[in-house]
């Protein structure tokens, strides 16, 4: 039988490989192009992707706790993804204490980020299934904007679902958590890439998922 330190050892190991890999791994962003019928995409010509912010949820000795305490009360690092509209990620930023990417409105726009208008209807929930329709040109963009932009949101989703690592904190120190968010995102990706079809994906779908942990809810 394999001694826990050989165990180690090769997790450590596994670990590094699959982040060197990374340049691999990491999807190319593609504009929405000018003809692109998707309901979802085809009103946002020349966007790369989605952006967003979620938390994965940390140990860290006592006396570090206070600076990875987040606004829900939780220890936890922020991470940081911007994907593609097939969930891929592009860019991966974890650990944290022309084209345009789609924001929510805890950001401000900027020359490559759009963000929703403030203080007009944006959660999808609040459209009600299609029985609300936008009364004005405001409302409208922020409907077509979330149906979009949720793409992140249901990204982190299926991450979490399908690493258990992700979803309690881990008993190694802050620098390997960090590497182990990385690489699932990267592993993450391979798998989108190599399946047709995602068996989690369709569960989680069936369920009508997201990310609770997200920054923007």
């Amino acid at each position: 039988m394999r001694s826990a330190r050989t165990v180690s050892q090769h997790f450590h190991h596994v670990l590094i490989a699959v982040l060197r890999l990374g340049s691999l791994l990491l999807a190319k962003p593609v504009p929405v192009s000018a003809d692109n019928s998707c309901a979802r995409w085809k009103w946002f010509e020349g966007c790369l992707g989605a952006l967003d912010v979620t938390y994965i949820d940390v140990r860290v000795p006592a006396e570090d706790r206070a600076r990875y305490h987040t606004s829900k009360g939780s220890v936890s690092l922020n991470v940081l993804g911007v994907c593609d509209r097939e969930m891929h990620f592009i860019y991966i930023l974890a650990g944290w204490e022309g084209n345009y990417y789609l924001v929510d409105s805890s950001y401000s726009n900027g020359e490559e980020f759009l963000s929703p208008y403030m203080g007009v209807r944006y959660h999808l929930k609040e459209w009600d299934s299609g029985r609300n329709s936008p009364e004005n040109h405001e409302k409208f963009f922020n409907m077509k904007h979330v149906s979009a932009r949720n793409v992140i949101e249901r990204m982190f989703g299926l991450l979490k679902a399908r690493w258990a690592i992700l979803r309690s904190p881990a008993f190694y120190s802050i620098k390997v958590q960090n590497r182990i968010i990385m690489a699932c995102c990267l592993l993450h990706n391979y798998i989108r890439q190599e399946m047709t079809d995602d068996p989690i994906e369709q569960v989680l779908t069936d369920e009508g998922f997201g990310d609770e942990d997200s920054g923007s809810t």
